[in-house]
């Protein structure tokens, strides 16, 4: 598992809004937005003194995992692989496999040289000692 801690607040660019005089004229030049990543279920619990986060990251290696801390912001990602490669017939797919990306909102200051990762039994704990 990697971690790294990024001191600048996370951002994202919005494109401006483009006026146009029609529905289908401005169909053709609309941003498609699409994405593979999947989002794990995620627990976020505070005590006095740490924030922990807890994923469910069941069957995903820890070498694929990445933990990027920001400022404002707690950056979860990395990939899960499908045990099943070659398949003639699927009957049921429920699990999410590929990428996956969990962005979680930090409210306050926490130390970012004080950051514990536990993988255990597919939960993946991340605990945030707060700053005062």
């Amino acid at each position: 598992m990697r971690y790294k801690y990024i001191a600048y607040k996370y951002t994202r660019r919005l494109l401006p809004e483009t006026p146009f005089q029609s529905i289908w004229e401005s169909f053709g030049s609309w941003p498609m937005y699409s994405t593979l990543a999947w989002r794990p279920p995620t627990d976020i619990y505070e005590t006095p003194g740490e924030i922990i986060v807890v994923l469910e990251l069941a069957g995903v290696n820890e070498e694929y995992m990445s933990v990027t801390l920001f400022s404002d912001l707690l950056v979860v990602e990395g990939k899960r692989e499908q045990p099943v490669t070659d398949m003639n017939a699927c009957h049921r797919l429920g699990i999410k496999y590929g990428d996956f990306r969990s962005e979680i909102a930090i409210q306050c200051p926490v130390a970012h040289d004080d950051v514990k990762a536990d993988y255990k039994n597919g939960l993946l704990k991340i605990t945030l000692q707060k700053r005062y």
